[in-house]
């Protein structure tokens, strides 16, 4: 990254623009999380992960990773008295499942809008669903709530929102591939430091697409099923269908 490019990020970033893009898009996710108490009675967070809202022409549903799910049913086996919230918000996600996917790694819920409200959350709402394939030249806005950033208190948490802007290095029928360059990374305002490269959390985070006409706007284009410290991994929104269904057999 030049360095015109690094002074134009830092302006963006203090003119506001990029912190509002940054709201738009933390906006329509939360943190899932379920907590309780431990094998030694001792209460704690179990683990989180990333949901996404999504309002379709026909349906409001949340969208995450199927593994984010499968760890939450595990650790519910283990201690059926653990509690599961989508943000501010308690729920029972077992309860709201409209479908899952394997092969995948989604799972998709049917939520109400209180749900929504209470997580804290506005739903994404694109013109059409689902949105356009990515393409090579996007813009993409990628982010979640990593767990290394989670700063437990006695019964609550604080979940630190991260994300990361470029152009996908491949896109593919069966996943959008997103490069985190450690080497050249620009946190605006702050320099090269990247804030966090453990991103265990990030997965059922959204990746926005960008759009400058006609007019400025986010777009949901995919999920994010799997993340490393320099790899971001997201299946395109062509797999979920209005009604919330998955199509594994997309072509």
């Amino acid at each position: 990254m030049d360095t015109n490019t690094r002074s134009s990020l830092d302006q963006m970033e203090h003119a506001g623009y990029l912190p509002a893009l940054r709201s738009i898009a933390q906006s329509a996710c939360a943190p899932f999380w379920w907590h309780g108490l431990d094998k030694d009675n001792n209460y704690s967070i179990h683990h989180n992960g990333t949901v996404c809202f999504l309002q379709t022409n026909k349906r409001l549903i949340a969208v995450t990773a199927r593994h984010v799910f499968d760890e939450y049913r595990k650790a519910k086996a283990e201690q059926p008295d653990i509690r599961c919230q989508f943000g501010c918000t308690t729920t029972e996600p077992e309860g709201r499942l409209i479908a899952e996917s394997e092969y995948l790694d989604l799972v998709t819920f049917d939520v109400s809008e209180i749900v929504v409200a209470s997580s804290g959350c506005f739903p994404h709402t694109p013109l059409v669903w689902p949105t356009e394939d990515v393409s090579s030249d996007n813009t993409l806005l990628y982010g979640g709530y990593p767990g290394s950033l989670r700063v437990e208190h006695e019964l609550t948490a604080d979940f630190p929102f991260q994300w990361f802007a470029w152009r996908p290095i491949s896109v593919a029928p069966e996943n959008i591939k997103l490069y985190i360059d450690v080497e050249n990374f620009h946190q605006p305002l702050h320099g090269a430091n990247v804030p966090n490269i453990e991103l265990g959390g990030m997965s059922g985070g959204p990746v926005f697409r960008l759009i400058s006409t006609p007019i400025e706007r986010l777009e949901l284009v995919g999920f994010i099923y799997e993340s490393s410290p320099t790899l971001v991994f997201a299946r395109p929104s062509h797999y979920i269908t209005e009604y919330g269904e998955i199509n594994e057999n997309f072509v």
